[in-house]
């Protein structure tokens, strides 16, 4: 409609110019009503919760609705698996332009999601966290997993000119402090009602402390400098890791299913995939995952049937002896 009306503007008959008069008018007022509401909700806003994926933002919001404070709260989501894939200067244009074309080649489903989350995409997180009002209280969502991990460092980076304090919700280390010898690695993993508990009693945070805080930039500094596009979550730090070091866990895990059958039948990738998942307890994307199989199909090293795309559209298995 609006081009339309700059059309008619421009070209159109006096009829057609008034109409496009209106027009404009028209969204100059709903545009006016919107930015007055978003100040209004800006306003009544007094913490910036900075999370690492679309569906933990789900929960999260939710959690706080449970607990009385969804109107104090914003909630920034990254749509991004920063366990994989290049993030060598992802602060600037030319990384982010890297990452991207990497990722378009290696996932199929990337580039819908890219386009139908344009607020999230790194670009635009990258501009929002640079502005959030220093009287708001900032904090960060996370597990011990490469993914949450590695943005925590990146987001520590990027809020590195912020002059208040910085707070960090780790999931993982709060259920292992209360407890739990087998706390999740993943926030998706926790129990709705614990995961409640959780937001209602540590919704504030916990300040990290300056030199916390340098330390998570200067490590964001190293693995931006790394051309890994692999992550893993070991001894407390991330790691860099070659782009083949899950390819015999994929293997291993295609025999033992093999042999759960009871035949020489090929098995679901999809099943791979989730077993890898489970025994690795390493968050790492779907797409990786599945990327490595089809290297591995294309060696020689597996065999397929079926449709190639996600897992559950094809079946792998060990090449006959």
């Amino acid at each position: 409609m609006l081009n339309t009306a700059i059309q008619d503007a421009t070209n159109g008959g006096h009829e057609e110019k008034r109409a496009a008069e209106r027009l404009y008018k028209l969204i100059e007022h709903h545009a006016e009503i919107v930015q007055h509401e978003r100040l209004q909700e800006e306003n009544l806003q007094t913490h910036v919760h900075i999370i690492f994926s679309l569906s933990n933002a789900g929960s999260l919001k939710v959690a706080l609705s449970q607990v009385g404070n969804r109107e104090k709260s914003r909630v920034l989501a990254f749509n991004e698996c920063f366990s994989t894939g290049p993030i060598r200067d992802l602060s600037t244009a030319e990384g982010q332009q890297r990452r991207l074309i990497w990722l378009m080649e290696h996932d199929r489903d990337y580039y819908f999601s890219y386009t139908s989350n344009l607020e999230h995409q790194i670009e635009r997180m990258i501009e929002t966290l640079k502005t959030i009002p220093e009287s708001k209280t900032v904090v960060i969502w996370c597990a011990d997993n490469a993914h949450d991990q590695t943005g925590l460092r990146f987001a520590s980076y990027l809020l590195r000119e912020r002059k208040r304090p910085v707070h960090v919700v780790n999931v993982t280390q709060i259920l292992k402090d209360s407890g739990h010898d087998d706390a999740p690695f993943s926030q998706a993993l926790i129990e709705r009602g614990t995961y409640i508990e959780i937001v209602k009693s540590y919704g504030d945070g916990i300040p990290l402390d300056s030199d916390l805080r340098r330390r998570y930039e200067s490590e964001w500094l190293e693995l931006a400098g790394q051309d890994h596009v692999l992550r893993f979550w070991e001894e407390d730090r991330v790691i860099g890791c070659e782009e083949d070091r899950m390819d015999a866990l994929i293997l291993q895990t295609v025999a033992e299913l093999q042999e759960q059958h009871h035949s020489s039948d090929l098995v679901k990738a999809g099943d791979v995939v989730f077993s890898i998942l489970e025994m690795s307890r390493q968050f790492v994307s779907y797409s990786y995952i599945v990327y490595r199989i089809w290297f591995l199909v294309s060696e020689g090293v597996l065999m397929f049937k079926g449709l190639p795309g996600f897992p559950h559209q094809f079946s792998i298995g060990l090449p006959k002896a």
